[in-house]
């Protein structure tokens, strides 16, 4: 089974490209929902995330269940570099556990891991080709405002943590121009169709 990446800056749109995969049977594995599920659930991330960023790092609710803080994680994190690494050896190598499992489960030609860093986590080390998705960067920023009602200042220091496009373009084996949701329809069966041989 092929292991075919798919990747793009923030706001990109790898959320829509993924959902014309899905539409074609494909199975996808989306790294930030599997992060998101074991930063809240996992009991060695949750110790490791206290003792890297402090007891703020988590809520405790009133039935007891504790719930990450992000709004606080991603303060401490997207201003210092050193911080953010650190947590980044805490949740690939668990995601990275997490999605050997699951492909164990899925029977298929090939499937999709969609993660935005794929590059800067070395997840493109794990796949056969890379789908990168890219977007203007002015439309990027007002799709992330929009998304996460965050500040123009908060979606620019967050791209500054990522690769830049060119960086991206030079690994990746096909590349999805989104700014037409009906290009992208067709741009996606094409790769398919070249996946399925």
């Amino acid at each position: 089974m092929k292991i075919v990446g798919l990747t793009g800056g923030i706001g990109s749109g790898k959320s829509t490209v993924a959902h014309e995969f899905e539409n074609l049977g494909i199975p996808i594995f989306i790294a930030d929902d599997v992060s998101k599920k074991l930063l809240a659930t996992d009991p060695q991330v949750i110790e490791a995330v206290i003792n890297l960023l402090g007891k703020n790092s988590y809520d405790r609710e009133d039935n007891g269940i504790v719930v990450p803080n992000k709004k606080y994680i991603a303060s401490k994190v997207f201003s210092d570099k050193t911080l953010l690494t650190s947590l980044n050896k805490i949740m690939h190598p668990a995601v990275r556990a997490y999605f050997k499992e699951w492909i164990l489960q899925q029977n298929s030609p090939y499937i999709i891991y969609e993660a935005a860093v794929l590059f800067e986590s070395n997840g493109h080390l794990l796949c056969d080709k890379v789908v990168l998705v890219t977007a203007g960067i002015e439309e990027r920023i007002r799709r992330v405002m929009d998304r996460d009602t965050a500040s123009r200042a908060e979606v620019v220091s967050r791209l500054g943590h990522q690769w830049s496009e060119g960086q991206r373009l030079g690994l990746s084996d096909f590349v999805i121009v989104n700014e037409d949701l009906q290009q992208i329809a067709a741009s996606v069966w094409s790769i398919h169709e070249v996946l399925l041989k």
